[in-house]
């Protein structure tokens, strides 16, 4: 056990084991489809993905404004102070979330004309919905507990224990049981569960406290916002998942789902160095010097390595999707790539982000997500299809152009922002805006020149060839960053 405690102490091993636990959870998503697409249908997982969306904009109510308040307060108080302010955070968020659930099962007759759905919507289903709430509601806070706090081996467990779960509960209960589509609600049931028991054990007792009015008033605080943030994220997967269905069908949003499980994927992996960073982030953030060394040192080559992906995607993602599903859900690798660009953009500016966190400004960063969030919401229709007669019709391509704008004019309002708090050396966004270029290039070459087997294979060769000679050094010093010692270190920053 003593060279699992000294790979622990350093942040190669702390990265390593949340990347491995990411690269798990991708494995075990991959490895599940080619079993449930025997028996489910591209619209079975549309019809999943609406439920959810009902579920992840509950569960964002449930938060109530613990996630914005985490970053600025959570490293600066004393011992029993978190204490407090875990416990007053953790059990809004429970009786929040709780109450949530009953009622979307009490009014559900009245949402269901919301969405477009041709079945019935099971009893079982309905209740393995709400169930979901509290158990997301927990998970999402105890993560953000977990990042600020630097303990990323707890969100890695979190991840494996959840991909388990969500594994064994689908194939149990759609071979064992023959629950049908409703595997999918059971197998989402459990695998949370599991990251919660997860999260019980970590945290040991720490939330075990009488809650404090302090912690309270500073929750009420940021609740307002947190609820616009979970109204208008939430209600925007609604939207989104009901537009998509009322004007293409419910297999279109099973496509979209697929293609954006690559995206979740992606986004899990990035969070395997942003739970690590993050605190290092703030501390650099806070050092007021602009310097952020570390963040840029460990931010650089991931924009490259997800530039790589769209490529590589660009060229091969129609075979792998159409193996990998029986090709049930072939038409959501176009997608991807486009996916790969967005998290570019998503995954962009850390170094503002930190900068804004650092300086209280999380309540202003969600009002302007919120804001921006709901004008895109507001030309989807428009742009997906036509609402009377007006309108561009693009589908699902439709749907990429706004969470591209949404996306963009987001890192735009971080930059404008961050600069009344310091000034930034140099541009730390050179390969998102490069890496971006060549996903474009690549998607476009492999769609209208539809080119070889052979030809695509030495496009990706060749682009990882100098790639890896162009960025030597940036890797290298990647290694270097990885094999220093990180708590300690980090804290010292």
């Amino acid at each position: 056990m003593s060279w699992l405690i000294a790979l622990r102490g350093r942040f190669a091993g702390r990265v390593l084991l949340f990347v491995s636990a990411t690269v798990f959870q991708a494995l075990m998503s991959v490895a599940i489809l080619p079993l449930t697409t025997l028996v489910l249908t591209a619209a079975d997982f549309g019809y999943f993905a609406l439920m959810m969306s009902w579920a992840a904009l509950a569960s964002a109510f449930g938060d109530a404004g613990g996630s914005l308040a985490l970053p600025a307060n959570y490293s600066v108080a004393s011992t029993t102070e978190r204490r407090r302010m875990l416990s007053s955070f953790f059990l809004v968020s429970l009786l929040t979330s709780s109450g949530l659930a009953i009622l979307l099962v009490a009014a559900w007759p009245s949402l269901q004309e919301m969405i477009s759905v041709a079945e019935e919507t099971s009893r079982a289903t309905l209740v393995l919905t709400a169930l979901l709430i509290p158990l997301k509601s927990v998970t999402s806070l105890s993560t953000n507990v977990f990042a600020v706090a630097g303990r990323g081996n707890a969100v890695a467990a979190q991840i494996a224990l959840q991909a388990v779960g969500s594994f064994a509960g689908t194939l149990i209960s759609l071979f064992g049981l023959h629950l049908g589509v409703s595997s999918l609600f059971v197998g989402a049931v459990v695998g949370q569960a599991c990251s919660v028991l997860v999260a019980v054990a970590a945290l040991g007792a720490e939330p075990w406290h009488v809650p404090s009015r302090r912690w309270l008033s500073v929750l009420r605080a940021h609740t307002l916002t947190s609820l616009v943030a979970g109204f208008t994220g939430g209600f925007r997967s609604i939207g989104e998942n009901s537009v998509v269905a009322a004007n293409l069908s419910i297999s279109a949003v099973g496509y979209l789902g697929h293609a954006r499980l690559y995206y979740g994927t992606l986004l899990a992996g990035t969070n395997a160095v942003a739970v690590n960073v993050w605190s290092a982030s703030l501390a650099e953030a806070r050092d007021g010097r602009g310097l952020f060394t570390l963040t840029k040192r460990v931010w650089i080559p991931i924009h490259i390595l997800i530039a790589l992906f769209g490529v590589a995607f660009s060229c091969f993602g129609k075979d792998f999707v159409s193996i990998l599903t029986h090709d049930r859900l072939t038409p959501a690798a176009e997608l991807v790539p486009w996916f790969a660009l967005l998290l570019l953009l998503h995954i962009s500016g850390r170094v503002q982000n930190a900068t804004l966190y650092a300086n209280n400004e999380a309540r202003n960063l969600t009002n302007a997500s919120s804001l921006i969030s709901i004008c895109c919401l507001a030309t989807l229709p428009f742009v997906v299809g036509k609402v009377a007669g007006v309108g561009c019709s693009l589908g699902l391509a439709g749907v990429i152009l706004v969470l591209l704008a949404e996306a963009a004019l987001f890192r735009g309002y971080i930059y404008w922002r961050s600069i009344a708090f310091q000034r930034f050396r140099g541009f730390d966004d050179s390969r998102v805006v490069c890496g971006g270029a060549v996903i474009i290039l690549s998607w476009l070459f492999n769609e209208y020149m539809a080119p070889s087997l052979a030809t695509r294979i030495a496009l990706c060769i060749a682009l990882c060839a100098v790639t890896g000679v162009v960025e030597r050094e940036r890797i290298i010093d990647l290694f270097r960053v990885l094999q220093s010692r990180s708590q300690a270190t980090i804290q010292n920053i």
